[in-house]
């Protein structure tokens, strides 16, 4: 860990077998094709539709946040796209037939804490910190700036924060179903709102 980084794969393993998004594989396919154009065949219509495709579904994905925003309270708002996160944590645990066994928060936490090959994660109490830094098809590091949800790795300008409460979704269903207790997360900051990580602090309740 550095400054209190946490390593993806390592905390995700730490947890258990759990963590990465059910459309990852689709995330892979868009990198490839968003960053590597030289790689296609000149006048390549099934590439050059794709490519088209994904630009499309940037302006898609910005307008629709833009009118959420504009047409729903900030309750609603979250309670929304929390309720997607946590759905899409489930079903990537029942598409890859995972199986998450609860366990006990101040075990774990004391087990983190001896544990030097854990040091990327940083437990105070009954909170946990740590930030998203791998990518999710590989579990290697990414550069900093990198949104790591395969939506959006592309970052359009201008997509409202609200988009990120996903991710609190996400990482709150995580938390609760591997030590079987509610948790309250935060996000403390993200790419898409202008950081280098996307960085979360959970309260085990």
């Amino acid at each position: 860990m550095k400054n209190g980084a946490m390593d993806r794969k390592s905390f995700l393993k730490s947890l258990g077998k759990a963590g990465v998004c059910a459309c990852a594989a689709a995330g892979g396919l868009r990198t490839a094709l968003a960053l590597a154009p030289g790689q296609t065949k000149p006048g390549d219509k099934t590439s050059e539709r794709a490519v088209k495709r994904m630009e499309f579904a940037d302006h898609w994905v910005k307008r629709l946040f833009n009118v959420m925003d504009q047409t729903l309270d900030a309750e609603s708002r979250r309670k929304l796209m929390t309720t997607n996160g946590r759905t899409c944590f489930r079903e990537w645990i029942q598409e890859t037939k995972q199986e998450i066994k609860p366990i006990v928060f101040e075990q774990w936490a004391e087990k983190v804490a001896k544990d030097v090959k854990k040091e990327g994660i940083r437990v105070e109490g009954n909170v946990i910190y740590f930030q998203y830094d791998s990518s999710a098809e590989t579990g290697q590091e990414s550069a900093e700036g990198i949104c790591l949800c395969p939506m959006v790795e592309s970052k359009p300008a201008g997509i409202s924060p609200t988009y990120c409460l996903c991710s609190v979704g996400y990482v709150k269903e995580m938390h609760e179903l591997r030590f079987g207790r509610k948790a309250e997360v935060e996000l403390l900051d993200s790419v898409l709102m202008g950081g280098k990580r996307c960085r979360f602090k959970i309260t085990i309740v």
